[in-house]
């Protein structure tokens, strides 16, 4: 045995005599005992079944609880160390924020990147115990009031329920084959994983109503009792179903809101999640103690992550109360979470938070990029105006009309998520591309600031329409429009589709008036 205080890195080799059918022995860190021990326990003492003071304490009484607890803890591989990356990235993939997460393998060979989750899946994966993921690089941050565990899987604020799910929205694509998706996707509260999305408080919901399964989702549960495998050996299932799964079949991407893996009461609402359990076929710890006072524990460890269930239903609801022992009011609250097929109930999701459908036609529509091109934004539609516009704006203006120019039906949209409903959606049709304002004039800041009829008489230059098929067609236009007579009023002043509606103009170099006003806008003119 090799005694140490601090879990090593993994060998870049093994170097072992055993056989492909021997199991591999796992030599771990060590405490100082009192000699006196030495005489009261048979030693080795060993243990068939979970590392535990426990199981320890009942083949040896005087040995030391906390000691014994310290040996069992430093046994265990580190799950920080198994990525080989620092504490940030392993944080960031749990959170779906990765080159691991988002890239594609022609961008990274993940394989490569990931080569010490490889080495770790084909040699240690099945003959150690994974611990459950805490990070030195956190106790500076809890300073010393807690354990140190990552956001996504802290024992001591969430994880109630005791069960973890990750899911995934896509694959790297070539080599690694197409992901199967097993799971539609509801709705989420945002809150308890706003270490994870950084959004405060709010709630989020997820085009269910196809009822279409557009993540795989994969999780697994334990037991509270430390003895039961579930529990001593859920680290390793979290190995299986996060990092595994990233680098050795090339799944990716996170539900938008939510956290690649985390405690279930952080994950979205969704319909199905795959059941993983741990499968232990040989478990030996032995416990010695040297000379100088220090002991060392020897584990004879064969673990595999398996499915829950060869047959029939491997929901992890339908598996929970086998799995984690868990009480009928746990099962209850799970199914909350994992709600079954078919059973997004968006409608009382909503009503239990006072929300109720928008009626307001184009309020916060997405406008297709494939068709319009953006030309600037305020607000919720921000886009910035470039650098020409602040120190030439004759060259911004020149791009402008190159656009309007190639523009099939040389149409300029205001889309105004925060305007009326009757001035929401404004498509200006121009008419006379030849009575176009002199090049020394900017005529993209008739529309930003500086709205006027200069070259842009109203029905002889241009018209106005509610609709793009309006639009296109020439029918039901704008029946009123005025112009600005104090700089800085910009498209459409006062315009409106029967008679005049004042406080719906944009500026881009003084405060709009309202609201409602259009303060949250942006332009678009259509693409060939």
């Amino acid at each position: 045995t090799k005694p140490h205080s601090t879990q090593p890195e993994i060998p870049p080799k093994i170097h072992s005599s055993r056989t492909m059918n021997q199991p591999f022995l796992v030599v771990v860190a060590t405490a100082l005992f009192a000699s006196s021990v030495h005489a009261q326990c048979p030693f080795p003492v060993q243990i068939t079944g979970a590392c535990t003071s426990a199981n320890f304490k009942s083949k040896c009484s005087s040995l030391d609880i906390p000691k014994i607890e310290t040996a069992c803890q430093n046994a265990a591989v580190n799950f920080g160390t198994i990525s080989g990356k620092p504490y940030q990235f392993d944080k960031n993939f749990m959170d779906g924020d990765t080159y691991w997460n988002e890239g594609t393998e022609v961008d990274v060979e993940i394989k490569v990147d990931g080569y010490r989750v490889d080495r770790f899946q084909s040699n240690f994966a099945s003959n150690t115990r994974v611990a459950w993921p805490e990070y030195d690089a956190l106790d500076d941050y809890l300073d010393g009031t807690g354990p140190s565990y990552m956001s996504n899987f802290n024992l001591t604020e969430t994880c109630d329920l005791r069960a973890v799910s990750c899911c995934f929205r896509g694959s790297r694509g070539a080599p690694f084959p197409a992901i199967t998706m097993n799971s539609d996707v509801c709705h989420q509260d945002l809150d308890p994983s706003r270490r994870s999305n950084h959004i405060n408080d709010g709630w989020s919901f997820h085009d269910s109503e196809s009822d279409a399964n557009i993540a795989h989702c994969v999780g697994f549960a334990w037991a509270d009792d430390e003895n039961t495998d579930s529990h001593h050996y859920r680290g390793n299932a979290l190995f299986d179903v996060s990092f595994a799964n990233a680098v050795m079949k090339g799944y990716g991407k996170n539900v938008p809101g939510a956290p690649l893996c985390g405690c279930v009461e952080m994950m979205p609402v969704v319909t199905n999640v795959e059941c993983r359990k741990p499968e232990v076929k040989n478990q030996v710890h032995s416990l010695t103690v040297s000379g100088d006072g220090n002991y060392s524990i020897v584990s004879d460890i064969e673990v595999d992550i398996v499915n829950c269930a060869t047959s029939g239903s491997n929901n992890l609801v339908d598996r929970y109360l086998t799995e984690a022992a868990a009480t009928a009011e746990e099962l209850d609250q799970l199914k909350k979470l994992i709600v079954g097929p078919a059973k997004c109930d968006h409608a009382s999701f909503a009503n239990d938070r006072f929300w109720t459908k928008s009626t307001d036609i184009g309020k916060f529509e997405t406008i297709d990029s494939s068709k319009w091109q953006i030309v600037s934004g305020l607000g919720t539609r921000f886009w910035p105006l470039p650098y020409e516009y602040y120190n030439d704006a004759l060259d911004f203006d020149t791009v402008f009309r190159s656009l309007l120019q190639a523009s099939p039906n040389k149409i300029v949209r205001r889309v105004c998520d925060s305007c009326l409903p009757s001035h929401r959606d404004i498509y200006y049709k121009r008419l006379n591309m030849t009575s176009l304002p002199p090049s020394d004039v900017s005529f993209v800041d008739y529309f930003l600031s500086n709205w006027t009829s200069h070259n842009n008489q109203f029905n002889e230059d241009f018209q106005l329409f509610s609709t793009y098929e309006d639009a296109v067609a020439g029918t039901n236009p704008w029946r009123y429009c005025n112009f600005e007579t104090n700089r800085g009023t910009g498209f459409p002043r006062d315009c409106g589709p029967q008679f005049r509606v004042g406080c719906q103009w944009n500026s881009y170099t003084k405060k709009p008036c309202g609201p409602p006003g259009a303060g949250s806008h942006a332009f678009f003119v259509e693409l060939p």
